[in-house]
């Protein structure tokens, strides 16, 4: 059975190809439209990207998997089977009679996303995000026999999600910029920060407390409710972002919007465990990107690194067909994009007057060493919203002022963090493991006084970072080698390889167009090393 799922609708379009549960491709539509989120957008590019890496037309499909329950949440384009193929495939979409249509509800899409992914055989499955049609937490019991059972579920006026980016946009920053907000939260030390009177979830969270007036009826009037409660509760926020570090009110906003997270994390972390009798739990939903809160829970734990809503592409699938797996194989690759080949843009470089070479581990190396940033853009590209080594800005995590340079780079706030990718063995003297959670910079941890001194620029003003151990082969896993092989920590700071306000790089093209507008040193594009200039000389920031 051949199954295409789709996110489609608000915001992080995506597809994905599932063969026989199996997972063949998996693509976002803003890495080939290069507009972040692609609010609004149809997967169509992603759609006929997978379609084309499978090998396949859309008339040989089975089903096509919508990562939404649309008719049951009134009048929406597109919602006619027809309309809807015809926008996703074009003229083809006449030969696709033969091809399901099937709505699945968005929570059970988001827990077929990180159930079948993980390795594991149960486990409770908790999703948490802005919204669904008419929920915002959402908890399913999980086995690979039995599926999927819904255990218990929250409205809208519950949502997390709405209540987080309400604090984010009362902060000065955009919609889908909940990331800055957990950043910024650590600032205030820890006098600032106060549990707000969310609604009570359990009937016994914040007992005799009064909630805030919270419209329930959809996410947008969840999001106008709790946007009048911060305004009201601490006031109008003035101050440019690139200064909020430095402003009481601020601060006070995203701490006590953090500090309310990671309770109510506690509260139905507990929940999901003994309602459902399991012993580890699996995490979704555009809330489960709060590194910080997920870091806090003990245990058993996994996050994909598709937790946000393009995720639901690949879960529509799988809830239409699981993987045929009894919990004992590894967890789902997040490589699953577009691959850049070994000597891809290797011409356009040339053109562009870049100086290219074969991929060097000790001239990369060299590079870091002698103070340089580079990037890496080779394999398949991770899916999620962060770099996982495939597409990353790199740099030694040493001194403290390389944290400055990176966002200068970037063009960043100067007090966002950075965090670190590190060989396993190294990772054991940096950080505690906490398992999955550290192999898609899903979850924060405590620093070692030894990794506050090696990599100070990955290291937050708290003490914690959001580390990676890298483990699958790559470019950049043989660097971290190399680094321990010459006597350094096998240790750099990875980010995402993508100017301001843009999505990360997927492309060859789109990669050499990045590294040409900033100030880097070197891309390694494939299997190619390329520079602005020769060997020896660096391209300082």
């Amino acid at each position: 059975m051949r199954t295409l799922g789709i996110n489609w609708v608000w915001h992080d379009p995506a597809a994905a190809i599932v063969d026989n549960g199996q997972v063949v491709a998996m693509a976002e539509e803003e890495r080939f439209n290069r507009s972040k989120h692609s609010r609004n957008r149809l997967p169509k590019y992603s759609a006929s990207w997978c379609l084309a890496f499978a090998g396949i037309d859309s008339s040989d499909l089975d089903a096509v998997a919508v990562g939404w329950d649309i008719p049951s949440m009134g009048a929406t384009p597109f919602v006619d089977r027809e309309d809807l193929f015809r926008g996703l495939f074009g003229d083809r979409a006449g030969q696709m009679r033969n091809v399901d249509l099937v709505w699945v509800d968005h929570h059970k899409a988001h827990a077929a996303s990180t159930f079948y992914a993980s390795s594991y055989s149960d486990a409770a499955v908790l999703v948490m995000d802005g919204s669904g049609e008419d929920q915002s937490i959402s908890i399913f019991d999980a086995t690979t026999d039995r599926g999927l059972r819904l255990v218990h579920q929250w409205g809208i006026n519950c949502s997390l999600g709405a209540m987080y980016e309400a604090a984010t946009v009362s902060l000065g920053f955009g919609l889908l910029e909940c990331g800055k907000t957990m950043g910024l939260a650590p600032y205030s030390g820890s006098g600032l920060s106060r549990t707000l009177p969310f609604p009570e979830l359990l009937g016994q969270l914040h007992a005799g407390r009064s909630a805030p007036n919270i419209d329930g009826t959809n996410y947008v009037g969840a999001l106008k409710s709790w946007r009048e409660y911060f305004s009201t509760a601490f006031g109008d926020v003035t101050t440019p972002v690139e200064l909020l570090e430095r402003d009481s009110k601020a601060l006070a906003i995203a701490a006590s919007a953090q500090r309310t997270v990671e309770n109510v994390y506690r509260v139905l972390y507990a929940e999901a465990l003994c309602s459902t009798g399991r012993d580890r739990v699996c995490l979704a939903g555009g809330v489960a990107l709060n590194s910080v809160a997920n870091g806090k829970l003990p245990g058993s734990c996994y996050v994909p690194p598709w937790a946000h809503d393009a995720g639901v592409a690949l879960g529509a699938a799988w809830v239409l067909e699981p993987p045929a797996r009894g919990g004992l194989e590894p967890a789902a690759s997040p490589y699953l994009g577009r691959t850049i080949a070994e000597t891809e843009g290797a011409d356009a470089a040339r053109e562009a007057g870049l100086h290219v070479e074969q991929f060097s581990v000790s001239e990369s190396v060299r590079q870091l060493t002698n103070g340089g940033i580079g990037a890496v853009a080779a394999g398949r590209a991770e899916i999620g919203p962060r770099a996982l080594g495939h597409r990353s800005i790199i740099a030694l995590p040493r001194p403290a002022a390389v944290h400055r340079r990176l966002n200068a780079l970037k063009r960043r706030e100067m007090w966002r963090p950075f965090a670190p990718v590190s060989t396993a063995e190294a990772g054991k003297r940096l950080w505690p493991s906490h398992g999955p959670r550290e192999q898609y910079m899903v979850g924060n941890e405590a620093t070692s006084g030894y990794a506050r001194a090696v990599m100070p620029a990955a290291v937050h003003v708290d003490g914690t970072t959001r580390p990676q151990v890298l483990e699958e082969e790559s470019h950049l896993r043989s660097i971290l080698r190399e680094l321990e092989s010459g006597g350094h920590p096998g240790v750099l700071v990875n980010t995402s390889f993508n100017g301001r306000g843009e999505p990360i790089v997927d492309s060859a093209q789109d990669a050499l167009k990045a590294f040409q507008s900033m100030p880097l040193d070197f891309v390694i594009l494939g299997n190619l090393l390329v520079t602005k200039t020769p060997r020896g000389t660096l391209a300082r920031a």
